[in-house]
């Protein structure tokens, strides 16, 4: 059990993060498959990356113990991946305990000596969980870690930080004045000064703390049912993402197929937050892609004629010049003939 003492100001400066750690997600992933118990909220999601899981990619257990995961996997989960960097800070740390509990095996001790065939056969293997364990997935673990935030945020607004804490999970427990993490380690930890950061993971089973120099980060599941493949939305085409942003193109081309789209169900489509989708329908507004009826609490979102003739425009492959009639009407119609793309 870790034990960490929490000041008046350490609760001010406490967050629930909002939005997934994608590099953590990996991580477990891998954890999951290299653990022969399967967890049973977890066991479709494990099935299915098992059954397109190749064997001589195994040797990414190697980095796996009972007490060490290796959550240096970011530079991977990027919307360009930088591949691993086995010098980083995260990567030494990690090797660094893998050599400390004996648990170094040929393939990691070649990783911690930065033998470049080790470093590219890894950083293969990451790209293939990423494609099978992560990205099918993504929408719905964004959901998820969105979902449990929320829960997190009303308890605090109705019980305050106590009840909020307490919440979380079984293994989180809060007197008062310590925290008491049900960990695998026994310890006692002090914040100094760090903003505490609790951060919901869709893909972990049990709670892990991760003291960093400038922050430190309680990982706990986001119990939010099966983690099953995100909805076929029916991807935008490329020149529509290029032009907006792939998130953004995906919100403008759900709401031309769904009109009177509410902003919750937008969020719950694309897989962010409720705020997220809110942002981006808000920019789609402003550049006159869609327009938004407000019915009491209620958001309705609905195309215009120029967000239509742009969603069908771009998805003419077959005939050029409809796909640039219709991006020349979207830059007539923005300020500065643009639109920032965000992804």
């Amino acid at each position: 059990m870790i034990r960490i003492s929490l000041s008046t100001d350490d609760l001010e400066r406490l967050q629930v993060a909002d939005t997934p750690d994608f590099g953590y997600e990996l991580a477990l992933g891998g954890a999951q498959l290299a653990d022969r118990t399967s967890n049973r909220r977890l066991a479709g999601w494990r099935l299915e990356v098992a059954s397109s899981w190749n064997p001589d990619h195994s040797r990414l257990f190697d980095l796996y113990t009972r007490l060490y995961i290796p959550a240096f996997f970011d530079q991977v989960t990027r919307a360009t991946p930088s591949g691993i960097d086995p010098e980083s800070p995260p990567a030494t740390a990690h090797l660094r305990d893998l050599a400390r509990s004996g648990a170094l095996t040929a393939f990691t001790r070649a990783l911690a000596d930065g033998h470049m065939g080790a470093v590219n056969t890894l950083n293969h293997i990451l790209t293939s969980l990423r494609a099978t364990a992560l990205d099918p997935y993504r929408r719905r673990i964004t959901s998820a870690v969105a979902t449990a935030s929320a829960k997190a945020g009303v308890s605090a607004a109705l019980g305050g930080t106590d009840d909020m804490l307490n919440s979380l999970h079984p293994s989180i427990r809060w007197d008062g004045g310590e925290l008491r993490l049900n960990t695998l380690v026994d310890a006692e930890e002090c914040l100094e000064g760090r903003p505490l950061i609790f951060q919901p993971t869709a893909l972990a089973t049990r709670i892990m703390f991760d003291p960093l120099a400038d922050s430190v980060t309680v990982n706990y599941p986001a119990a939010a049912g099966t983690i099953t493949r995100d909805p076929e939305l029916g991807a935008p085409p490329p020149a529509l993402m290029s032009l907006l942003g792939t998130t953004r193109a995906a919100a403008l081309v759900t709401i031309v197929r769904t009109p009177a789209l509410t902003t919750g169900r937008l969020a719950l489509a694309l897989g962010v937050s409720a705020a997220a989708a809110s942002r981006h329908a808000s920019v789609l507004r402003d550049s006159g892609l869609i327009t938004t009826i407000r019915n009491g609490q209620t958001v309705h979102h609905t195309p215009t004629r120029l967000g239509t003739d742009l969603v069908h425009g771009s998805t003419g492959a077959t005939n050029p010049s409809t796909a640039q009639s219709g991006v020349q009407l979207l830059r007539r119609a923005a300020p500065g003939g643009c639109v920032q793309p965000v992804v």
